[in-house]
């Protein structure tokens, strides 16, 4: 009766270490969200599946916003307009070496600065605020960004994950709890 009884350490571990491995499965794969009495259960749906949604969702959003500001020139306060006013900091900072040439007055200076600044800087607007638009559009992003979100389901990632992670999970788990469960059963053969 003894020896039964120890035989339950083996199936129980065998048991727990499984469980622990679904439930790692359904932490990253729960395809929607599950209630009890009325209130959702935390990690639900589960954190690949959510993660992947939000990460299609934000660079739709990323482009998006890049288009609108690109396309108002008035917008004070995008990071687009920030941006362009680093660029125009680094210019000036750049052509610092103007200030330090002899025998030109210091308006002349100032001039020849500001024309090397607005020049490059209103490069760096056609190029961020024109031809990176017109680039989007010709190499249809949006379009490829739809596309990845139909190649790359969350059933692509979960074969991908069954094969190479869950199923060799499942036999490490279950060979390393068969081994702590004979551990048990002989430890608890030995006590008692």
């Amino acid at each position: 009766m003894i020896f039964l009884k120890s035989l339950l350490f083996i199936v129980w571990n065998i048991a727990l270490g499984l469980s622990l491995v679904f439930l790692f499965k359904w932490f990253l794969f729960n395809a929607k969200p599950r209630f009890i009495f009325g209130k959702r259960i935390p990690f639900t749906p589960g954190f690949f599946v959510a993660k992947r949604e939000w990460l299609f969702s934000k660079v739709r959003d990323l482009l998006h916003d890049y288009l609108d500001q690109a396309a108002h020139l008035n917008t004070g306060n995008g990071y687009l307009v920030k941006w362009l006013g680093k660029i125009r900091q680094f210019l000036w900072q750049k052509t610092d070496f103007v200030q330090e040439w002899k025998f030109l007055p210091n308006k002349l200076k100032t001039t020849i600065r500001t024309k090397i600044v607005d020049a490059f800087a209103n490069l760096a607007t056609n190029l961020l605020r024109k031809t990176v638009p017109r680039l989007i559009e010709q190499l249809r992003i949006e379009h490829r960004i739809d596309e990845y979100d139909f190649q790359f389901s969350v059933e692509f990632f979960y074969g991908y994950f069954r094969k190479y992670v869950y199923k060799p999970l499942i036999i490490a788990f279950a060979v390393l709890n068969l081994i702590i469960g004979i551990m048990n059963m002989l430890l608890f053969l030995i006590i008692a």
